[in-house]
């Protein structure tokens, strides 16, 4: 263990340093909101009686999706934090298309999403960034970009998948420690670099899930990305978006991975992939591919998950923005009844599900839009029975074994960060 620690000791003790600043607290609030209202077709619920899926109501469900609220600023030039709260799922149907989590009781559950403080620790270089607290591990694409700054109805479900088996939760938070930075060539050369290496608390499952149990490992993950061309960004950054309305010309090629050593639960827990982010004026192109992988003695389970994506900025001789977005995203399971055996012993995912969503945005100002979509849904559950599947597709929160619909979907997505 020392050997992982020892490194980030020594970053912390140089970035602590005595230093002469003008120190200044800046506090920007945060306020974002995704409201939608969603009818949903053929949707099926599963009798365990007679082993069929049987047909439920196409319904109408309207629901506050995501929110987000809190504040984000700075202390000094070399000093930022992030503190945000969330509230998701409010209203939603759990026999509705839509995927997430039950949260639509009389008295709907407030949560921590982010908490967490960064140190530049070069003065005058974007080289070395350290940002310690309860964040997202720097891993993928989809799972690293906010919600609110994707060009989808739904951010891509992909994220998810990774999210679980990386983390074990839906938000995919963890209090650890992350090191990176972002390199610019030199002049007008049009390329640049970015780095992220993280390590963090593992999953906690043993004493009610308040330890990880005899055994321990970290979680370690990693991510690299190259810039060719305009680059994503001017310094370094945690967050990530889709479209730049027609400012960037560029292309970012990342690859990350993360691996987790033993514990009650597996001796090896990994993934690795690759993501992709392209703009050309107003065509934007982005997507991802991960493989996951588990292990346990002579047992081991491997799936595949990822999306892509491809959108279009326009502007109307009005000044009215449109921007009709394509999102396809799959998960990619063992399908036959021994690996699924294996992903079932393992507590991972099986069965296949894909879905493809037809989005059109309308800008109503920078900070809100309007968005008409329609998604299309698909899974096979492979040779086991649906009800021990582990996918989305056939598994609801709070409901048990679906089937789930297409849906149409409008929404309206309300977006401040700043004073």
């Amino acid at each position: 263990m020392k050997r992982f620690f020892t490194p980030f000791l020594l970053l912390i003790c140089l970035s602590l340093q005595a230093q002469e600043t003008e120190e200044k607290l800046v506090v920007q609030p945060i306020l974002a909101m995704q409201l939608w209202s969603t009818y949903t077709e053929g949707q099926q619920l599963y009798n365990t009686d007679n082993q069929e899926f049987e047909s439920v109501d196409d319904r109408l469900n309207f629901l506050l999706h995501r929110t987000r609220f809190g504040a984000k600023g700075s202390y000094d030039n070399r000093w930022t934090y992030d503190f945000t709260g969330s509230l998701d799922f409010v209203g939603q149907d759990g026999l509705s298309g839509t995927v997430g989590g039950a949260n639509n009781g009389a008295s709907p559950r407030f949560r921590i999403w982010n908490a967490f403080i960064q140190h530049k620790v070069l003065p005058k270089s974007e080289h070395l960034y350290i940002t310690f607290g309860y964040q997202p591990a720097e891993l993928s694409r989809e799972n690293i970009t906010s919600p609110f700054t994707v060009s989808s109805f739904e951010k891509a479900w992909s994220q998810n998948y990774i999210r679980r088996h990386v983390v074990g939760t839906g938000p995919g938070r963890s209090v650890g420690m992350n090191v990176g930075g972002f390199v610019k060539g030199v002049e007008d050369q049009k390329i640049a670099f970015n780095y992220d290496l993280g390590i963090y608390n593992p999953r906690f499952t043993a004493f009610s899930g308040i330890s990880t149990g005899r055994q321990t490992a970290p979680l370690l993950t990693g991510r690299v990305g190259i810039h060719i061309g305009d680059p994503e960004y001017s310094k370094y950054s945690r967050g990530h978006k889709f479209n730049y309305k027609g400012m960037r010309n560029g292309v970012t090629l990342s690859v990350s991975g993360s691996h987790n050593g033993a514990n009650n639960l597996w001796d090896n827990n990994q993934s690795y992939g690759f993501d992709l982010l392209a703009n050309y004026g107003p065509f934007n192109i982005a997507g991802e591919w991960m493989k996951l992988t588990r292990e346990l003695g002579d047992v081991e389970s491997t799936a595949a998950t990822g999306f892509l994506k491809l959108g279009y900025h326009t502007t109307l001789k009005n000044t009215r923005v449109f921007e009709p977005v394509i999102t396809y995203s799959f998960l990619a399971g063992p399908t036959s009844q021994g690996d699924q055996e294996a992903a079932q012993a393992l507590g991972t995912f099986s069965g296949t599900e894909n879905y493809l969503e037809l989005t059109m945005n309308y800008y109503v100002s920078p900070k809100a839009r309007l968005s008409l979509s329609y998604t299309f849904r698909d899974g096979d559950s492979g040779d086991l029975d649906p009800s021990v599947v582990n996918n989305n597709y056939f598994q609801q929160d709070g409901v048990g074994t679906i089937a789930r619909g297409d849906y149409l979907g409008i929404g309206l997505l309300f977006n401040v960060y700043g004073k």
